[in-house]
């Protein structure tokens, strides 16, 4: 028997060959293929057919489930499986339902042994049979939505149901379910692999999904750059490439539900009318429970519960971090005690084994010091005072010429801008725009950074910070601000990745928006909105 291809998306090399290692011993003939980039990955696939992929869930440039998306898309039915340092409940279950076969940790090399055993010793399917299968499962998951609507007795029940079940019945990468309120689109909630508009609300004239429920009829977008209707600057921060809106109830629209691809896609037929299926079952199901009055009045009670729920996320992510640190003081002191005192006695192996845990073990307890830092801003207050910007960037660009003398940089920062903020949480979050600006432009000769402002049509002014550095690939950008998302190993860039999502954070308590527009080797632009001092 030819030996099974096999495909291993994996940066760490140690992972790779504790991996391999045991892939060679399942009795099984494997030809492995590993890669470690994003690029070789792609490149691979459209190469060669593979019998399986494996992939690790946080590769740069793959996150989320962007290497699971990638073969699907190049190499439709090629079974997948997640081999993940983070394999919690919630990221293993998002990773089966997006399409996984399994989602397995890292640490448990028996089980990754006998699950490829399994999937490379099953007979290959033929390809009609697959493509009957996928659309009698597409077709009982309806059916499964239909009965979960007909019972369904309350508004959450109905989103519940619309959240886990839109994005797998068209294999998209994300979906919202949206209310009318009036002549106002409420956007109540969303599955996808990055955030777009939860718990936000726009005008009916200012968003797809009002132009759906206005004109009754489905609306499908395969580029949303080129087609009028979609507001771009709301959608250039985010995933989306192409996109359809289905109204619920066509005679008068009540609510819409998006689905989004991250690529170019322009959706079948069938799936079409899988979508508008959907929603004429999701129409009867709101029809079925009480008045649009008292849904109204449930979501206002839904947005006080969801203020008490993040309140008690924070409470429960201080005391994890603190009980986190017990386990890891242990591991820093015994550790440090083997380098001090046992180093020379031990092997090469062990002691590259040893530094690896030393240093790891480092990296944790920065991460949990950033996490609760973090936190902690959700429940600060913002008192509000006239902040000149432009002082306080001079100031954090002095400090940042202290602490490495040896870096130049060309910083050309806009006199006299004044901003209504809070000055300690202003400075927080431009010490990280500007750290990164300065760490990412320490390999450009001739770094330039700059801090300005640009002319805005809304009453606030979109301030920004721009550098000639790295940059990243524009159409991952909106992935940036999410905690611990990071483009670059630490082999590259140090850091935690948790520095944009606290700079998200302190724009968004002052009720402004922040979004990057880059490209790879061409530097980043980092624009944020705050109230303009009077």
């Amino acid at each position: 028997m030819a030996a099974r291809k096999v495909l291993y998306l994996e940066d760490n090399p140690l992972d790779a060959q504790l991996a391999g290692n045991a892939l060679q011993r399942l009795g099984v003939m494997v030809d492995l293929h590993v890669v470690e980039t994003a690029d070789d990955y792609r490149g691979a696939l459209a190469r060669e057919a593979y019998d399986l992929v494996i992939s690790d869930s946080g590769v740069p440039g793959c996150e989320g489930h962007e290497s699971l998306w990638l073969a699907q898309q190049i190499q439709p039915g090629v079974p997948f499986l997640y081999f993940s340092g983070h394999a919690d409940q919630l990221a293993a279950e998002a990773g089966l339902d997006a399409g996984a076969q399994d989602f397995i940790d890292k640490r448990d090399l028996w089980r990754l042994k006998h699950t490829v055993r399994m999937l490379l010793e099953r007979p290959d399917g033929n390809s009609d049979t697959a493509l009957l299968h996928d659309y009698s499962r597409r077709q009982a998951q309806l059916i499964q939505a239909v009965k979960q609507l007909g019972r369904a007795r309350c508004l959450d029940d109905i989103d519940h149901v619309v959240r886990t079940v839109t994005r797998e019945l068209v294999l998209a990468d994300g979906a919202t379910f949206v209310l009318r309120e009036g002549e106002q689109c409420y956007y109540l909630a969303e599955d996808a692999i990055s955030p777009l508009w939860q718990g936000r609300r726009f005008p009916m004239s200012a968003c797809v999904s009002g132009w759906a429920m206005q004109h009754k009829q489905q609306v499908v977008i395969p580029d949303i750059y080129l087609d009028d209707r979609v507001p771009h600057a709301a959608y250039r921060p985010t995933f989306v490439k192409s996109m359809v809106m289905t109204p619920v109830r066509q005679t008068d629209p009540i609510a819409a539900i998006g689905t989004y691809w991250a690529q170019p896609c322009l959706p079948s037929h069938d799936e079409l009318a899988l979508l508008q299926d959907l929603a004429d079952s999701v129409a009867l199901a709101l029809e079925n429970v009480t008045s649009y009055d008292s849904l109204q009045q449930k979501l206002n009670n839904r947005a006080d519960q969801l203020r008490a729920v993040n309140h008690e996320l924070e409470a429960f992510s201080y005391s994890l971090s603190h009980d986190l640190r017990a386990p890891l003081r242990a591991i820093n002191g015994f550790g440090n005690i083997l380098l001090e005192e046992h180093l020379q006695s031990l092997s090469p192996d062990g002691r590259h084994y040893l530094l690896r845990i030393c240093a790891e073990a480092a990296r944790m307890n920065d991460q949990i010091d950033d996490l609760h830092k973090l936190f902690l801003l959700s429940s600060q207050p913002v008192r509000r005072s006239t902040v000149n910007l432009s002082l306080m960037a001079s100031g954090v660009m002095g400090r940042l010429r202290q602490q490495d003398g040896r870096r130049t940089a060309a910083v050309s920062i806009a006199p006299n801008l004044t901003v209504s903020a809070d000055h300690g949480l202003l400075m927080i979050a431009l010490e990280h725009l500007l750290g990164n600006a300065w760490k990412y432009t320490n390999r450009s000769p001739g770094a330039v950074i700059e801090v300005g402002v640009q002319p805005s049509a809304h009453a606030d002014e979109v301030f920004y910070v721009r550098d000639n550095g790295v940059g990243f690939d524009s159409s991952r950008a909106s992935k940036l601000f999410s905690p611990f998302q990071r483009y670059h190993s630490d082999r590259e860039f140090n850091g935690t990745g948790i520095g944009l999502a606290m700079a998200q954070r302190i724009v968004h308590l002052h009720g402004g928006r922040i979004w990057a527009e880059s490209a790879e080797g061409e530097g980043a632009c980092f624009y944020f909105t705050l109230p303009v001092a009077d």
